[in-house]
This record gives C-alpha cells, sequence and structure tokens, in this order.
C-alpha cells in the first residue's frame, strides 16, 4: 500500500499523535509512506525531520518542485512563497496520486479532494486543535 500525508495542518498538527501512530504503523506493515507537501523538497525534508520523521524512509514529493518539473508557470512574492494558478495548484496532489499510484492520501484541505483518482482514497484531516475534545 502507498500512504501520503501532508506536512502543514496535517502532520504537524498531530498533538495526539494519531497521525505518526499511523504512519508507523504503515511503515511496519511495508507499506511505502509518501510526504507531500507544498514547498521545495528540501525546506519539506527539514521539517518532516523537525517532527521527528526519518526522510530516508520516507519517498518526499514537492508540489512546487512537481509543478515546476511540468513547465507550470510559478512565481515567488515577496515572503519568498511560491505561487501559480489555483487550477493548477489545487489539482497537483491529485495528479501526483496518479502518477505515484498512491493508496491514500491524509490531508487537511479539502479542496484538493475534487482532482483525488478514484485510485486513491482522500482522507480530510480536520487536525487535532481543530476537534471537539
Amino acid at each position: 500500500m502507498k500512504v501520503a500525508f501532508d506536512i502543514h495542518g496535517t502532520l504537524d498538527d498531530d498533538g495526539d499523535g494519531m497521525l505518526t501512530k499511523i504512519l508507523n504503523r504503515e511503515l511496519e506493515k511495508g507499506s511505502e509512506i509518501f510526504i507531500i507537501s507544498g514547498p521545495p523538497k528540501e525546506q519539506i525534508v527539514k521539517e518532516i525531520e523537525e517532527l521527528g520523521i526519518n526522510p530516508n524512509k520516507v519517498t518526499v514529493l514537492s508540489v512546487v518542485d512537481w509543478l515546476k518539473n511540468k513547465g507550470v508557470e510559478m512565481w515567488l512574492d515577496e515572503k519568498g512563497t511560491w505561487w501559480c494558478s489555483d487550477r493548477e495548484w489545487w489539482t497537483s496532489k491529485g495528479k501526483m496520486c496518479d502518477e505515484y499510484k498512491i493508496d491514500m492520501l491524509f490531508d487537511d484541505c479539502h479542496g484538493y479532494h475534487v482532482a483525488m483518482p478514484k485510485t486513491t482514497e482522500f482522507v480530510h484531516w480536520t487536525g487535532y486543535s481543530k476537534r471537539d475534545r
């Protein structure tokens, strides 16, 4: 099985450790784990290391890098944030899941679900801080 996780609002909002447990359980079962997030790969690697995830045990995919490699027009704003058209951005993770044959994606941004292939289960993660306790 191939399981993917977003970082921002998902893995970094894992206050009760549920997603970390799922991630580790899937690694133990032999699943291939992906981290799919927006920033360039170098930034993602740094962020997952800070979360205690070994980047050598997962496949790291950057939306920005993937879109740039596909020739999508992108630009940086004055804060160093990458931008592109909304259509390109919101369909990117679905296309990536299709390309990498990912079975399940955990993400806090429901907008990505519209482009998910039928072969990928989209799990809308509402986050620890957003759930009723």
